[in-house]
């Protein structure tokens, strides 16, 4: 089973006694831990996982509508903007720019910098648009991640 990276899994990886096996190979896990890892899997990404699940694809539009209800997922102080467990901007180490996720672009609108003392602001301002392709299966789990922050325009 592949993942793309998403911050919360290293912790959760090593709680199930995972190993890093390097950028290229991923993690490795006991067989004992397969349904722990679906499971985990649900709740990062909205998919279980399963090649068949995961090969059926559906490309998306998202429209960005920040309510001021609640915390915001567009607006992130030193991290990068996730949604449904997909990086959708990301500021690289190597240099303050904002840049699209890995299979991100955007339509309307782009990623933004701040910089507010050591620290930048990464925004995704209202009224931004972008694409993207998930797993169909992922797709409930992708609405309810934008309740109050956006909705899907195209490709549902």
């Amino acid at each position: 089973m592949a993942a793309p990276f998403h911050p919360d899994l290293s912790p959760i990886a090593y709680g199930l006694r995972g190993r890093f096996l390097g950028k290229d190979a991923g993690w490795a896990f006991a067989p004992e831990h397969e349904t722990r890892l679906r499971e985990i899997c649900m709740h990062l990404w909205g998919v279980d996982g399963r090649p068949g699940s995961m090969a059926d694809t559906a490309s998306i539009v998202v429209a960005v509508e920040e309510m001021s209800i609640g915390t915001p997922i567009f607006r992130k102080f030193n991290a990068d903007i996730y949604l449904g467990g997909r990086q959708i901007a990301g500021v690289p180490k190597s240099r303050p720019v904002a840049r699209p996720g890995k299979g991100v672009r955007f339509l309307a609108g782009k990623p933004a910098l701040s910089r507010e003392g050591l620290g930048v602001w990464l925004t995704i301002p209202t009224g931004a648009e972008f694409s993207m392709t998930v797993p169909r299966m992922a797709l409930p789990f992708v609405t309810s991640c934008l309740a109050g922050h956006g909705h899907i325009t195209q490709g549902v």
